[in-house]
């Protein structure tokens, strides 16, 4: 097997906002922690693989096909070969025109330029490649996720449930190389947004990162976002959420990258036989539109939010499409492991829904990846309600959500990645 690992700064001086909070007015004042693009590829057998992550609340969908050809060009790594991972930080700058700017203002000249970064970081790492080993394992990383949705005062409020559904299983991979540890990949699920300041930061994704590079100097640290459309990062007061630090963002960093150590000095699995790469695409149905009338009442509101948006809809009545575009990728790593990739915010049923999807496989599902058109619920949630299918429709031009068949939908394409 060969191994070749990239990163690139996407720090910047340009007038941007971060993304995030559904604060638009939220300002940048500078770099608190670097933010990045990285890339891992992996051949075998003259088959390459990719991972690429990115400091961002979302890769986008269109525009990940449009550098597909360049990358293609550059590398011969076809797109559907390739994950694209969004750690959803809520501390950089948009990179997506489907999301509102509600939750961040998109300006064209930062994003053309982090997407050029992504193009380059991909060839860096397809030049970087050199024999070595992969392997990986698991553990229990506790104590930074809970489940954001609880049932009080007769609705579900956004607010910590102990309760409530999480994963807190920890992927942990490993590469080597001429005897020195080259890279280190975690995946966990849960929202990065301890910290809602005017400056950029990888939150506890980065925090984890820099530590682990810390205490392995020359090694290439990864952060792969799980499903976590509805959990939240544990800063909790008097049983609800309260703001978080940077003391916070450390704690939480600290404790990924223990349990990255914890993994790292036990016995792991290296990675044999194939790799392999499938993507599938289709459409999600968003629910009906409403009567022009019932837009135009909202665009009179007096939360500036609701106004907007509600504006928008009227604006666009006759041309607001009925369906989004969704892709599904699975990647297998080996004869014994598979990352599934889903685009969105995906809730962390997910998890476990695709964790049954293959007999005699170990699978690792990620949201956030290839595209963020919006939360992916389960059908549950909706008759529910709460933020997740209903609060979220406004950073995400999805009106009244995504039609609640569309988890049975997930599940049956689901299906074509065998």
């Amino acid at each position: 097997m060969k191994i070749g690992v990239a990163k690139r700064c996407t720090n910047t001086t340009l007038p941007v906002r971060l993304a995030g909070f559904g604060n638009p007015k939220r300002t940048f004042l500078g770099i608190h922690d670097d933010i990045w693009v990285r890339a891992m590829v992996i051949e075998q057998d003259g088959r390459r693989l990719a991972i690429v992550t990115g400091d961002a609340l979302g890769f986008e969908h269109d525009r990940i096909a449009s550098i597909a050809p360049v990358v293609y060009e550059k590398t011969g790594i076809p797109v559907g070969n390739i994950l694209f991972n969004a750690s959803h930080t809520h501390s950089a700058p948009q990179v997506q025109t489907t999301a509102t700017p509600t939750i961040g203002a998109y300006l064209p000249e930062y994003a053309d330029w982090w997407y050029e970064q992504v193009v380059q970081v991909i060839v860096e790492a397809n030049d970087d490649l050199e024999e070595g080993t992969l392997s990986y394992g698991f553990t229990d990383c506790c104590g930074i996720g809970v489940n954001r949705r609880r049932m009080s005062k007769g609705y579900y409020e956004f607010a910590p449930y102990e309760e409530g559904l999480r994963n807190d299983e920890t992927l942990i991979m490993k590469a080597e190389c001429g005897g020195k540890l080259k890279a280190v990949v975690m995946k966990y699920s849960c929202h990065p947004t301890t910290v809602g300041t005017d400056y950029a930061s990888g939150d506890y994704p980065g925090a984890a990162r820099a530590l682990v590079e810390a205490r392995n100097p020359g090694t290439m640290a990864f952060f792969m976002q799980g499903c976590c459309g509805n959990i939240r990062v544990r800063t909790v007061k008097d049983n609800e959420f309260s703001g978080g630090d940077f003391t916070d963002v450390e704690r939480f960093g600290t404790l990924l990258a223990d349990a990255a150590a914890k993994v790292l000095a036990g016995p792991m699995t290296e990675v044999r036989g194939a790799l392999s790469a499938r993507k599938i695409y289709f459409e999600l149905p968003i629910q009906p539109k409403k009567d022009k009338a019932f837009y135009e009442e909202g665009a009179a509101s007096a939360n500036a939010l609701d106004a907007w948006i509600a504006k928008w809809y009227v604006d666009n009545y006759d041309t607001m499409p009925d369906t989004k575009p969704y892709s599904m990728q699975r990647l297998d790593i080996g004869d014994a492991l598979s990352i599934i990739g889903m685009e969105g915010e995906v809730c962390v049923e997910y998890e476990y829904h695709m964790a049954k999807l293959f007999e005699g496989r170990k699978v690792v599902t990620t949201g956030y990846s290839n595209g963020n058109p919006g939360y992916i619920c389960t059908a549950a949630m909706y008759p529910e309600g709460g933020y997740e299918p209903e609060g979220s429709c406004v950073c995400y031009y999805n009106r009244e959500g995504f039609e609640p068949k569309n988890e049975e939908l997930i599940l049956a394409q689901a299906e074509k990645l065998r």
